[in-house]
Parts: structure tokens; sequence; C-alpha cells
């Protein structure tokens, strides 16, 4: 589950696909037999499925599915710009990000939407991405795993347009993984400190950080990515106990863990309809991803096709 770092830059080709972005995170709750029925009669919305596969810093890609096919086969690769890739993320534009993990040349690419041509590079404020998010106004969140000065790490604030942060948040940041922001402008980041992980809060408009008392984390947990569904639970892919945990406000005591069809889990991502996709970093020899209907407590569709290396990232396009 260690992220891989080196030295070169990846390359080349690109496409094939629908559109492409990420969503508001929605919900995984179980629900009444009949807005069940209702979710599973409904058509599904028209998505594009973007999954990071990291086979080192020369083969690593971006692999392209129709997020609701029934037997999802990749329909698309992105590879230009890669180098070691270690976290994927969209904004409501259609863009992809990629966060590259390279000793002393890291960076964030952006592809446009649909070509997924390569249109700008950002290396300011960016040393071992390890996530990334863009909220409602544009601005950027990266986990950056290091900061100049510093040994823990922090997060790099991208306002919209910009290439440069304007301010690194570092306050109680430690190896910065998933994060993500609630609709009242609150920032959520899992991190690994050594044997330890652990989520902390930045207030709305904040510089300083509050550790959030979910339980269950002194138990070897390793937290690598973070969502917020649509009940604001805070849920976290945990690769070393192989679950997926739900904690709902306070954020102190699990409601919850998806462990079905789970192995390695280091990436989520909602679908507009609350489908709920899971990336395992290693299933056997490669990863996969799993996914799981809304309230569905057992995945419906594992996603192979395509993939020969380790799953370090799912994101999704805009809903159509």
């Amino acid at each position: 589950m260690m992220r891989l770092t080196s030295l070169s830059l990846g390359t080349v080709i690109l496409i094939a696909g629908c559109s492409g972005l990420g969503t508001s995170p929605q919900g995984v709750v179980p629900q009444a037999a009949s807005s069940a029925a209702r979710a599973r009669d409904a058509k599904p919305p028209r998505q594009t499925l973007y999954v990071l596969v990291n086979n080192g810093t020369y083969a690593s890609y971006v692999a392209l599915y129709d997020a609701y096919s029934k037997n999802p086969t990749m329909i698309g690769k992105i590879t230009k710009g890669l180098a070691n890739p270690g976290a994927i993320w969209t904004d409501a534009k259609g863009d992809v990000f990629v966060g590259n993990d390279m000793t002393y040349t890291s960076s964030v690419t952006e592809y446009a939407p649909r070509t997924y041509k390569l249109v700008r590079s950002y290396t300011n404020g960016i040393d071992l991405p390890f996530g990334g998010m863009v909220d409602s106004k544009g601005t950027m969140y990266v986990s950056v795993a290091g900061v100049k000065g510093q040994i823990e790490g922090g997060i790099a604030v991208f306002p919209r347009g910009k290439t440069s942060p304007s301010t690194i948040l570092t306050a109680g940041v430690y190896v910065p993984h998933g994060l993500a922001k609630d609709a009242a402008g609150h920032l959520f980041l899992a991190q690994i400190y050594g044997s330890q992980s652990s989520v902390i809060e930045f207030p709305k408009a904040a510089n300083k950080s509050k550790v959030l008392p979910l339980n269950d984390l002194n138990t070897g947990a390793f937290l690598e990515d973070l969502k917020l569904d649509a009940h604001n639970d805070i849920v976290v892919a945990d690769a070393e106990l192989n679950s997926v945990r739900f904690y709902p406000p306070p954020y102190k005591k699990e409601r919850m863990a998806l462990t079905s069809g789970v192995t390695t889990p280091t990436a989520l991502a909602y679908g507009a309809d609350g489908t709920l996709f899971v990336g395992d970093e290693y299933a056997g020899a490669n990863g996969n991803v799993v996914v799981f209907p809304p309230g569905a407590t057992q995945p419906t569709v594992r996603i192979t096709d395509g993939i020969t290396g380790g799953v370090l990232g799912v994101a999704l396009s805009p809903a159509k």
C-alpha cells in the first residue's frame, strides 16, 4: 500500500470515452424497500469512470469506462504527462486532475473533458500529491506529503485559475491523503502518521485543525481516501483493515462498514445516483473496482478489464 516515488516522466496517449468529471458526493445508506426499488428501476445517469492504474513511472495510465455498464470494458486511456501517479479527481466542468508522486519533480496534471488533452501542469507547492479535490467555487485543494521546511506535509490551496497556491495549510497535518469539503465550508482530511491514522477537520476559513474522535482508528487503520456522502457521513477507505467505513456527525462512532468484495480499498467515488465505486489497490495480481448500488452492502459489479496494475484512484465525470 505504500506509494512509489521515482524520478522520470511518463508519456503518451489518450481517449475514446464519453465525458469527464466528478460530482457532489451522494449517500450510501440503507433505504426502505420502496425507495431502493425506485432506485433500481430508475435509468442510471451517464457518467465516465476514471480508474488510475499505477504501473510505476513509465507504464501508468488512467482507464476510462462507462460507469454504469453491467459488464464494463475499458473504452479509453490517458497516459500523457503521467509519472508515478497516485491520486485522481475532477471538477464541475469535467476537467480531470492527476497527482504525480515524483521525488523532486512532483506535479498535478490537468486534462480537458472529452478530449483529455493535457492543458496544464501544477508544480508550485506540489510535493508528493496523495489526494485532491475541487470545490463548487473552483478552489482546488491538494494533499501534499512534502512541504518545504517541513516533514509532515500540508494542504496546498489553489484559487480558481491559479497555478500557484495562495496558502498551504499545515497545522496538525501528517502525511495527508484523501480530503473532502462539506457545503458549510468545513474541510476534512484523512492522514497517516506511522502506524496511526486519523481524520482532522479545518473548520470554515480556519488555519487550525482539530482531530475528530472517530473510533476504531487505533487498531492498525490505514486511511487512503475520504469522501462525504449525502448525509455528511465521513466515508473512509481503510486499506489495512480492508473495509469502507462510515461515520455520521458528530464523527465519533462508526455506523457501518462495507467489507464484502473489498480487499485493499485505496480510493472512493460517488456517482450522481449514490452508487459507490471502490478502488482496490490489489485484489490478486492487479487491482480492481467494486461497485455498490445505493443502499447496498454487497457489490453488484467488479471491474477488472484493462487493469494491469495497482488501483490508486477513482473519479467520475459530471452526470448527463
